[in-house]
């Protein structure tokens, strides 16, 4: 996500400074960690807006370590919102999660449906969403959630990759067994990088205040039935191997995005066979 959205900034004509804990060539970086507040405050003077990216994502994970998502994602946050506020840098987007909704009542979900996460993840995501909200009433910030579904696309090299579709690419590559937990059945609204990207640029244009909306891909395709396409665009068949059900995995999530199109003029333009054309590729 970083990196598309660094390079789309910079074509259209911003000027980017990245703060990450690893090195990316393409735009100007500092090396260092968000809880580092002293280390990045420095940074931040003369800036017009933040993302806010910094988040450990593995909602399995959170379950076995909540504490480490708790700080990192909770106090990480706050130490980016506090920075801004010495520096008096008041517009505010990042990456909030499906995750805050945990299951849901119904599908399509809404924006203002129930909020109960079923994870530590979802917990931080939904934490800090309250966090923003409240650097808005408090100092006048602009402050913008946004929720992603499960957002793919090329370019994802975590270690070890846990994500289903880069990692159904290469098992099925490779011959090797497709890891699936549980029967497969379950619902997921996928969004392609381009379209999330498109989104956040769109999000800069937005007025003072807490802005909160879905990003969503429009149709929610069992696990499944992934696997299916993706046999179909490598021309090799998956060897598919299930596992127990994940527990804080929700069934279904599928969202209502119809706000951002309202909001921001924004739907997804890429479908999710074309997506995985593009990632394969």
């Amino acid at each position: 996500m970083g990196k598309h959205l660094c390079r789309a900034l910079v074509s259209a004509g911003h000027t980017v400074l990245n703060i990450d804990k690893k090195p990316f060539s393409e735009v100007e970086t500092i090396q260092a960690d968000v809880m580092d507040q002293a280390k990045i405050e420095q940074y931040f003077a003369g800036k017009d807006a933040v993302f806010h990216l910094a988040s450990y994502i593995e909602a399995g994970e959170s379950v076995e370590q909540p504490e480490k998502y708790l700080q990192n994602n909770i106090m990480g946050t706050l130490s980016v919102l506090e920075a801004m506020r010495k520096h008096d840098v008041k517009r505010f987007l990042f990456s909030s999660s499906a995750a805050v909704y945990g299951n849901p009542l119904h599908t399509p979900i809404k924006e203002d449906d129930r909020t109960t996460p079923i994870n530590p993840y979802g917990v931080t995501k939904l934490a800090m969403e309250g966090l923003v909200s409240s650097y808005v009433e408090a100092y006048g910030f602009t402050g913008v959630a946004l929720r992603y579904f499960n957002l793919y696309g090329p370019g994802e090299d975590h270690v070890p990759e846990t994500h289903a579709i880069p990692r159904f690419i290469e098992q099925i590559s490779k011959g090797e067994d497709v890891t699936i937990w549980g029967d497969g059945s379950h619902r997921r609204d996928f969004v392609y990088i381009d379209d999330i990207v498109r989104a956040h640029l769109l999000a800069l244009e937005l007025p003072q205040g807490f802005h909160y909306m879905n990003l969503s891909g429009k149709n929610a395709t069992a696990v499944l039935d992934v696997i299916r396409m993706l046999e179909k665009i490598l021309g090799k068949q998956a060897h598919v191997k299930h596992f127990e059900f994940r527990p804080g995995d929700p069934f279904e999530l599928f969202a209502d995005a119809s706000k951002a199109k309202e909001v921001l003029g924004w739907e997804p333009q890429v479908g999710l066979e074309e997506g995985l054309q593009k990632t394969v590729e």
